[in-house]
């Protein structure tokens, strides 16, 4: 998955906590980052694990003085992310720091998608008495809902034949009645979704247009993006698997989940190593 992160990060800038959600999660968000850093002293020290754009660190170094944040990645990040201290390439099930060597342990919808030995690695280098805060994507929050709907409308495009459809119009060839058909069909059942409309509209204007390379790159965009919806449906956790989670850590920890006005946002798990 690397691949299609390194691609998502290096134009994603917006610097949000959770990109394209309304202002009242993202205010939610930011709100327990704050109230998560709010008693911590300058100079301390704290990864952000997964920490992709730096969101996390951005609140970080507004909110603390002098803080030292390292954030790490697998993907490769962009400049904006760089300068906040994210480094990538670096993969989380094998972190490349001393034990106990942060006062502080953070990640942001990142965790969740790494195994076992991950959270192992995030609990190795925390402190004795340093604190961990993560926020995890809770199944039933409305980005994993809104964005599982998005998979499907465009795994339903994608297997009526959509892509191959527009590769053979660029290449001259006619429409195939059959395929049209399915892809009609793709459109109607997931007619609420937007990327029924926009995803044939920009491969019909480019096929038309005989530019197999650009539908060939928007084939290419919409595959790592299906790979990283998928990726956050089975990275999402319910009760059970938070708490399994929880476990995996060795740590003293509570969780609790971050409410938003349209039911859940993330989980919110908190712990401190003994």
């Amino acid at each position: 998955m690397s691949a299609e992160w390194s691609r998502y990060w290096a134009r994603e800038t917006s610097g949000a906590c959770l990109p394209g959600a309304p202002p009242a999660v993202q205010n939610a968000l930011i709100g327990t980052w704050k109230r998560g850093f709010g008693d911590l002293s300058s100079g301390v020290r704290v990864l952000d694990v997964a920490s992709g754009g730096g969101s996390v660190l951005k609140i970080l170094l507004e909110t603390v003085k002098d803080a030292v944040g390292i954030g790490i990645d697998a993907a490769a990040v962009g400049p904006a992310a760089v300068a906040l201290g994210v480094r990538g390439g670096i993969d989380a099930h094998a972190l490349p720091f001393g034990d106990a060597s942060f006062d502080m342990v953070t990640s942001q919808f990142g965790l969740e998608y790494c195994g076992r030995a991950a959270w192992a690695e995030a609990a190795r280098v925390l402190s004795p008495g340093g604190h961990m805060l993560l926020i995890c994507h809770h199944q039933a929050s409305a980005a994993v809902l809104h964005n599982g709907r998005r998979l499907a409308a465009m795994r339903a495009l994608d297997d009526a034949g959509l892509f191959g459809l527009a590769a053979g119009l660029a290449a001259g060839r006619g429409e195939d009645p059959a395929v049209m058909a399915k892809v009609l069909a793709a459109r109607e059942a997931h007619a609420a979704q937007s990327v029924v409309v926009e995803l044939p509209a920009a491969l019909g204007q480019w096929a038309r247009a005989g530019r197999r390379d650009a539908v060939a790159a928007i084939r290419a965009e919409a595959e790592a993006e299906m790979a990283r919806l998928a990726a956050m449906q089975s990275a999402a956790l319910d009760g059970a698997a938070i708490a399994e989670r929880a476990g995996w850590l060795g740590l003293l920890t509570q969780i609790d989940v971050l409410a938003g006005p349209d039911g859940p946002i993330a989980w919110v798990l908190s712990g401190t190593r003994a």
